[in-house]
């Protein structure tokens, strides 16, 4: 997917409505009709089996230097997954313009800015939530805020795809235009 994609407005589960910066166009991106949620809760379960096992093992070998390797690898973990879910999550290869009247778009509108102020805590609080984490692990030795850090990184990563302050930007601006 094309990064000048901004997400406008999300309808359920049927499709999202995204806007392209370059080209002024309007897309439709529907969703896949198999739920993403069991792989997610699966990634969970998998989390708490990992901790368990590294917990064990880790607690004999700590070391600042192991443990900024292994935040460096949640992160890149929680990258990952947060990447694969969004490509299992949308058709992308269904993707087609779209042309919008005006009472359509302000309903969109409207309902694009309620989901961007509901976004942006949660962007906020996961991201503060990683860090004071990642932060604490790294000096208390706890696997499980290790996992907690990753976790939060990964829900502050899905909702920063979203671009909830750029939407609301954008969203002004093409008010302003119509």
């Amino acid at each position: 997917m094309k990064s000048t994609l901004v997400q406008i407005y999300r309808n359920s589960d049927l499709y999202t409505l995204y806007y392209d910066q370059e080209d002024g166009e309007f897309y439709k991106i529907p969703f896949r009709k198999k739920s993403s949620f069991i792989n997610t809760y699966l990634v969970v379960v998998g989390l708490i089996v990992i901790e368990t096992l590294v917990s064990s093992v880790y607690g004999n070998y700590h070391s600042l230097l192991l443990n900024i390797s292994l935040v460096v690898i949640g992160i890149a973990i929680a990258y990952y997954m947060v990447k694969q879910l969004y490509k299992s999550y949308y058709m992308i290869e269904d993707i087609r313009p779209m042309y919008l009247d005006n009472s359509f778009f302000e309903s969109c509108a409207s309902e694009g800015i309620k989901q961007s102020r509901k976004e942006i805590p949660v962007l906020i609080i996961s991201l503060l939530l990683s860090i004071v984490s990642f932060g604490t692990f790294l000096f208390a030795n706890n696997s499980k805020l290790l996992i907690l850090g990753s976790m939060s990184t990964a829900c502050f990563l899905s909702f920063y795809n979203m671009k909830p302050l750029k939407r609301r930007s954008i969203i002004k601006k093409l008010q302003i235009r119509k």
